[in-house]
């Protein structure tokens, strides 16, 4: 008579373990594909209202340009405006088509109907206007831009776009919030799953100890591999928290990046399926050699144990990326707020808060006395000034001196702040790419999510202004922050949300 295990022989016990092993892995699966189902539907629907949104304002930034060359060209008769203005109604009527064919929630098809209806008169006004003042009638075409007909247009049709833009800002925000919901759904599946794996992994081996007194000495072995891959899944956990990619290309990062997971959760779920079928082997053999008995506390000890952590491991990344994104979204709706900014006050106290950092690197920091103020937001001053600053500090080169300096110049109603290092540098291949969400350049021997220079260059732009950057490998980076003297009051208020 075979011995016994928990009330059951040992073919038995393997084939309940079988069937139990195979069932959760089933649901486990089955789960996993639901809910990334779920969250790239949500990825999907989340990219076509950003879609929504940017055709709305390319539609009034183009009305905006157009109304500017005419106005420009009405006012000195000076041709260098016509560009501008036939620029500008090729912007809008893009953006407006664009708005047509992608506005198809109910609430933006009514209102799209009533932006059609208005356009069609606002840019009737405008080629009025502009054919008086080419036939030599400037004055009958500015009395025609004093009924204020084109004012009232534009102010109709700001607030018909704004309201799209608000709806679909609005459910953005609600989207990315159910994301990161369904992220943590997935987490908790995953962990429950695993747990119960390794429930099930642990009855197995205690089914191959009690067979043989030789694999006595395995259990006290797995408590110690469990104890170090705990260890390095909680310092994998950290590094992924670390892990970014840029807003505009959205649905195809969350689609891309959240995949990889998934792939590796079907991977080692195979391999918990080949561990399983080996164990199976094993007890449905009475007669195992020696060599069978070690491979079978193999697969107990470390090949199941290995499968469920990366799986874990995995779970936890699509957890990660999820939270990074809903972060850089947050940051993104805030509304900019105009006050004066000191840029020298703005330095002056980042440095003070890198003063540490620039200690223990060495480093020296150039700062002129005076630097230009501007109107703008302070809050994201701060952030872009912070986050140049620390990864000048942060990436200098150990084998020199460390050296940052900082300059501006203002010209044109704008300014233009530099910040060099002589630091490690940038190879040419990664200078288009340092910008993009969860992109990453160079040696990865520092810590970062790769989120950083996407929130500048984001905010940056948010202000009506630009970064660029140049770099020599070995030799140092510069990067040029371009802002307006003057943030414009249309710029704060469309990032209200």
């Amino acid at each position: 008579m075979p011995t016994r295990a928990l009330g059951l022989t040992y073919v038995q016990s393997t084939i309940l373990l079988i069937v139990v092993g195979a069932g959760m892995l089933v649901l486990l699966v089955a789960a996993s594909f639901r809910l990334t189902s779920e969250t790239a539907n949500r990825a999907e629907a989340i990219a076509s209202e950003r879609l929504v949104r940017i055709a709305a304002r390319q539609t009034h930034m183009g009305l905006l340009r157009a109304e500017s060359g005419q106005r420009g060209y009405l006012f000195t008769g000076e041709e260098a405006y016509l560009p501008p203005y036939y620029d500008g109604l090729e912007e809008a009527r893009t953006g407006l088509a664009d708005l047509v064919a992608r506005g198809v929630d109910p609430a933006d098809a009514a209102r799209i109907a009533k932006i059609m209806a208005i356009v069609e008169p606002k840019l009737a006004e405008m080629a009025e206007t502009v054919a008086l003042a080419k036939s030599g009638k400037r004055e009958e075409a500015l009395r025609v831009v004093a009924t204020d007909r084109g004012l009232k247009y534009m102010a109709e049709l700001r607030k018909e776009l704004e309201q799209i833009t608000t709806r679909a800002d609005t459910v953005v925000g609600s989207g990315l919030f159910e994301l990161a919901q369904s992220a943590h759904r997935l987490s908790i599946t995953t962990a429950l799953g695993s747990g119960l794996l390794v429930l099930l992994a642990v009855l197995a081996f205690y089914i191959v100890a009690n067979n043989t007194g030789k694999l006595v000495s395995a259990q006290e072995s797995l408590r110690q591999m469990t104890n170090d891959l705990e260890e390095r899944v909680n310092d994998r956990t950290l590094a992924l928290t670390q892990a970014n990619e840029e807003i505009q290309r959205f649905a195809y990062i969350v689609s891309h990046d959240l995949r990889a997971p998934l792939v590796n959760i079907m991977g080692f779920t195979s391999e918990l399926e080949s561990a399983s079928a080996q164990l199976g082997e094993y007890f449905k053999n009475d007669n195992a050699t020696e060599a069978e008995k070690a491979k079978a506390a193999e697969v107990a000890t470390t090949d199941i144990p290995e499968s469920v952590g990366f799986i874990r491991s995995s779970s936890t990344k699509m957890d990660s990326l999820i939270g990074a994104i809903l972060k850089l979204s947050r940051e993104g709706r805030r509304e900019l707020k105009r006050e004066r900014v000191q840029l020298s006050d703005v330095m002056t106290a980042t440095l003070a808060s890198l003063q540490h950092q620039i200690d223990e690197a060495g480093a020296a920091v150039d700062v002129p006395d005076t630097l230009p103020s501007v109107v703008s937001d302070r809050l994201a001053i701060e952030q872009i000034v912070g986050n140049i600053l620390d990864n000048a500090v942060k990436y200098l080169a150990p084998n020199r001196p460390g050296r940052i300096t900082v300059s501006a110049e203002e010209s044109g109603g704008r300014v233009k702040l530099r910040i060099a290092d002589n630091g490690r540098g940038i190879e040419e291949a990664d200078l288009k790419r340092i910008f993009e969400l969860f992109r990453r350049a160079g040696r990865l021997d520092r810590p970062g999510e790769g989120i950083g220079l996407a929130h500048v260059r984001s905010l940056v732009r948010m202000m009506g202004g630009d970064v660029t950057v140049q770099s020599k490998p070995g030799e140092g980076t510069t990067f040029v922050v371009d802002l307006p003297k003057k943030m414009a009051i249309q710029n704060a208020k469309e990032q209200t949300a």
